[in-house]
């Protein structure tokens, strides 16, 4: 789907103001800083409240549509203790349902792969694409059922963007293009329907928002990750906001690799209509409230990182399921280079990142430490809070009004 006039413009001004500041040496700043209650990140009560609140009432991306890319196609994936079970159906709809057999509940797929159908390993109960139950085992020793009535439990199911969005409540009414703004239109330039799924790892952390802060942050890039990425790494971001939504940029003119690559200040000198696409969506974009993609590059092709921050079982546990995906159609040589992207970006994320956030969790949970604080040149994170605490305080009624009105 082409980017649309509007769109491109938005993306051309928020480029002039990240050159302004690049030829400046200068950042935009938030208002102060914030203060939070360390709480938040270890008090049980909140985390259930995250769960209910949150994950469980707003448009969840689960997948990339490369990754259910023909019919049949499916994936399964568990967020905030709830079993999903998202497909391809053979009118090439997605769907997404509760991963679990109307018989007596046990898992019906693991893992991902393709399916004409899905029958129950338990006792052989069949459905459909669409989650309609096909057929019951032993009919006539089962007895009598309506199978129109005993379908897959349904979520809302969207897609945008080239992802899959899903909202792990069957009765909400929010919508989709109201929760994503046009934040959804900019994505739009990343054409990910076309792109390739080439790696995925999964790795465990402490409270989910401590990992999540970490990828709203470059502040700490030259300090945590010097062995990484180098002490020179520049620690300033620029952001953007949209909604619930945010992106972030990097004024430096040069940035060392692998890192996002600031091309747009190499075509700095070209009218702005000149400026290519790629060049427009370099940097960090981050789906409220557990998403952020990463734009990367190897000789001159384009891939992503995603990454998926999972609240697990309990306020200090988290899984972050990160994906490598390629523009074009893979090669070997691309293959290899996502694989020493993946392994490098696992091993920050895992050793750097979610290490210190362990040490910070325990730090937090010595009940000492009463307030965590937010500066100035750290508004994204400042901005995933507000946007929390708003949508937590929101009532269902008007959850969709919140996210219309951009806050």
């Amino acid at each position: 789907m082409p980017i649309d006039p509007a769109t491109r413009l938005e993306l051309e001004r928020m480029a002039r103001e990240g050159l302004d500041h690049a030829r400046a040496g200068t950042m935009s700043l938030a208002e102060g800083v914030m203060e939070l209650d360390a709480s938040l990140y270890t008090d049980p009560g909140r985390f259930q409240a995250e769960i209910a609140r949150i994950f469980r009432r707003v448009p969840l991306m689960l997948a990339m549509s490369c990754e259910i890319s023909s019919p049949g196609d499916y994936k399964t994936i568990e967020v905030a203790g709830v079993p999903v079970l998202i497909m391809r159906g053979k009118d090439g709809t997605a769907r997404a349902m509760l991963n679990a057999c109307t018989h007596r509940g046990a898992l019906l797929a693991e893992g991902c792969g393709h399916a004409g159908r899905f029958t129950c390993p338990y006792h052989g109960w069949s459905f459909a694409h669409d989650g309609q139950l096909l057929a019951v085992a032993s009919p006539q020793d089962f007895g009598e059922v309506d199978k129109s009535a005993l379908g897959l439990r349904q979520f809302p199911t969207f897609e945008r963007a080239g992802m899959v969005f899903v909202i792990l409540d069957p009765d909400s009414t929010l919508d989709i293009d109201s929760f994503l703004g046009p934040f959804g239109a900019m994505l739009e330039g990343f054409g990910f329907g076309s792109w390739h799924l080439l790696e995925q790892r999964s790795v465990p952390g402490t409270n989910w928002k401590l990992a999540h802060d970490a990828h709203s942050d470059w502040y700490h890039l030259p300090v945590l990750h010097r062995d990484s990425f180098g002490p020179q790494t520049g620690n300033r971001a620029l952001y953007s906001y949209f909604g619930a939504h945010h992106r972030m940029f990097r004024p430096e003119p040069e940035v060392p690799p692998p890192l996002p690559q600031n091309d747009l200040y190499r075509q700095r000198d070209r009218v702005p209509s000149d400026w290519s696409i790629e060049a427009l969506m370099v940097g960090g974009w981050l789906i409220f409230p557990n998403i952020t993609l990463y734009a990367l590059y190897r000789g001159g092709r384009r891939l992503l990182n995603l990454n998926q921050i999972m609240p697990g079982s309990h306020v200090g546990e988290s899984l972050t399921i990160q994906l490598t995906l390629c523009e074009e159609q893979p090669d070997e040589d691309l293959r290899d280079a996502a694989r020493k992207i993946a392994d490098m970006v696992e091993q920050v994320v895992r050793d750097e990142d979610l290490a210190n956030s362990a040490r910070q969790q325990r730090a937090l949970e010595s009940g000492l430490l009463p307030k965590v604080r937010f500066g100035r040149n750290e508004g994204g994170n400042q901005h995933f809070h507000r946007w929390f605490d708003q949508v937590i305080a929101t009532p269902d009624k008007d959850l969709a009004a919140l996210f219309a009105k951009g806050g």
